[in-house]
């Protein structure tokens, strides 16, 4: 018993401990990513034979350290896995025992349940009041024996955890042995592997599907495969941390070759001198200087964008990690702060009009604000939220009047939501929570709609113009959800001076309209219209006090919509 008291305090020991193992990662990562990108810089000048020896060297460097830090997460995956089951058994059997001994039967530290020396009616708590002295005593002994039983089989389940997780860890330092084979060593595949890798098969389409494929694969497996697919990572179904750690590797690849592009353009146009266009000469230079930014900020629109990302990764708190769960060439993202396969509540926050991988920084500081507002809302629970730029969306007005953004973002959406469900970790379901913001809100309507069921428990429709087809929360569909209780998980919220309002119609009814039917809630307002209202929702004003709206929004993320304003 003692050890299993001992045991049952372990559960934030263990979640810390893979977090550092996460965090452990990333660093390694960031400094591999340095070494090629010093190799890449060094090679535009360096040619020769031991130039390429070189390059060769960063390649199996590269290909060596990628299945080692794979190995590394896996242990983290295991703990996170596992843990919970580990830690909740142990605390059943505590609180049975914690029980058993405030009722007044004795447990000794071996898990033996005996009556107490002064049995009589009463005492025990099970022994009935009325039962006379000897009768008592019999009651005491024989109820003793039975919750012994119950304690034993409690402890037995806890022994059990906690060999599946020993095992488990033991399993993954031994393929971190093998990982740990230098990169000129073959790396062993199983067939059913190697014909993914040679393009013979592919991997699950469907994310709870995949989930159960990777969950079978050897550290060297899932590097092969990253090996042969750059964009493996940005698959729905695998874990958050092979996500992210994939996903970075990409990342730098990906800067490696549009900085190539850029330094290709400066050196084929002398006028750009330290990155800047210079003055244009004659009397048409001040038209040539604007077509000749025009142009180079085009060129360089790309390589500005993916080098924000990767400081957008950077975690300013030191407590919540941030995690990029997709980057591609087409300019779309999605980070998470904080681990969604381990947080208790987990929300998507879907961005509108204007949204790219340029500007994703600043979706991820939304991202970052409304996980303070939730652990102020519960600090028990940890939450994660995840800046979903997983779309094409329209990067002007007269695109936002359309649904074409919308559509094509439906079936992204609920995968992805899908993905989140099948990776979470835990023996509890995680509270999600989708989040639009304006035309966010019409791609949040698509998905939960028109043959779509979003995976979520509740949904928020922030400064909505209108969400397509869906005139009511009974046009809505979330897993799990009865249609009669629809009404009761939509949110919906706009600023009585967010210009926003004026434009409802244009993508059907507002979910803020009264006759819509959702759940509305207060959002702060200025003394006019404001076109800052339409953002503010994230604010924190000078005297401290956060925006109304945020403090519902963090409400309705843990799981107490109940309670919103």
């Amino acid at each position: 018993m003692s050890q299993v008291r001992a045991w049952s305090t372990q559960g934030s020991a263990l979640t810390d401990t893979a977090a550092q193992i996460d965090s452990t990662v990333d660093a390694f990562d960031a400094v591999m990513n340095d070494l090629l990108r010093g190799v890449d810089a060094v090679s535009q000048s360096w040619q020769g034979d031991a130039a390429r020896a070189s390059s060769a060297q960063a390649d199996a460097e590269k290909q060596f350290s990628n299945r080692l830090g794979i190995a590394i997460l896996d242990i983290a995956d295991d703990i996170n896995r596992l843990g919970p089951t580990f830690v909740r058994s142990c605390e059943v059997a505590r609180s049975l025992a914690d029980s058993l001994t405030g009722g007044g039967y004795l447990v000794a530290d071996n898990g033996t349940v005996t009556p107490p020396a002064d049995a009589r009616p009463g005492h025990p708590v099970d022994v009935p009041a009325g039962a006379d002295g000897a009768v008592a005593a019999t009651i005491a002994a024989t109820n003793a024996a039975v919750h012994q039983q119950d304690l034993m089989a409690a402890l037995a389940t806890a022994g059990q955890a906690d060999a599946d997780l020993a095992r488990q860890v033991e399993a993954a330092l031994v393929a971190l042995g093998q990982a740990a084979d230098r990169a000129t060593t073959s790396v062993p595949v199983r067939p059913e592997v190697s014909a993914i890798v040679d393009g013979r098969a592919s991997l699950p389409s469907d994310p709870k599907a995949l989930n159960a494929f990777w969950d079978t694969l050897s550290a060297n497996e899932k590097a092969a495969l990253w090996n042969a697919d750059r964009s493996v990572g940005n698959r729905d179904g695998i874990p958050a941390a092979d996500r992210d750690h994939f996903n970075r590797r990409h990342l730098a690849e990906m800067e490696i070759a549009e900085r190539a592009k850029v330094n290709d353009y400066i050196a084929a146009n002398p006028y750009i001198k330290d990155g800047k266009v210079t003055a244009a000469p004659g009397p048409g230079g001040y038209v040539a200087d604007g077509r000749r930014e025009d142009e180079f900020s085009k060129v360089t629109e790309r390589y500005r964008a993916l080098t924000g990302l990767e400081k957008a990764l950077d975690d300013p708190t030191g407590s919540n990690p941030r995690f990029l769960l997709q980057v591609d060439d087409r300019g779309r993202g999605a980070v998470a702060v904080n681990n969604p396969d381990t947080a208790a509540n987990v929300t998507t926050y879907v961005p509108g009009t204007g949204s790219n991988l340029g500007n994703i920084g600043g979706g991820i500081d939304r991202a970052q604000t409304m996980v303070g507002a939730a652990e102020r809302a519960d600090p028990r629970a940890a939450t994660s939220v995840v800046a979903w730029y997983g779309y094409d969306a329209p990067q002007g007005l007269g695109a936002a009047a359309g649904p074409a953004s919308a559509a094509g973002a439906a079936g992204p959406l609920d995968s992805f939501q899908d993905g989140l469900r099948a990776t979470h970790e835990g023996a509890s379901p995680s509270h999600n929570t989708v989040l639009g913001h304006s035309y966010g809100t019409v791609v949040v309507g698509e998905a939960a709609s028109e043959g779509h069921t979003l995976d979520a428990d509740d949904l928020v429709f922030l400064a909505s113009p209108g969400i397509g087809g869906p005139n009511s929360p009974d046009d809505l569909s979330l897993t799990g959800v009865a249609p009669s209780d629809m009404a009761q998980h939509v949110y919906a919220s706009t600023s009585t001076t967010d210009p926003i309002g004026l434009t409802e119609g244009i993508h059907g009814i507002s979910p803020n309209n009264p006759e819509f039917g959702a759940q509305r809630f207060t959002s702060d307002h200025s003394n006019h219209p404001r076109l800052s209202d339409h953002s503010a929702y994230w604010d924190t004003h000078p005297d401290g006090t956060q925006n109304q709206a945020l403090t519902n929004m963090a409400l309705i993320m843990t799981g107490r919509g109940d309670e919103t304003e």
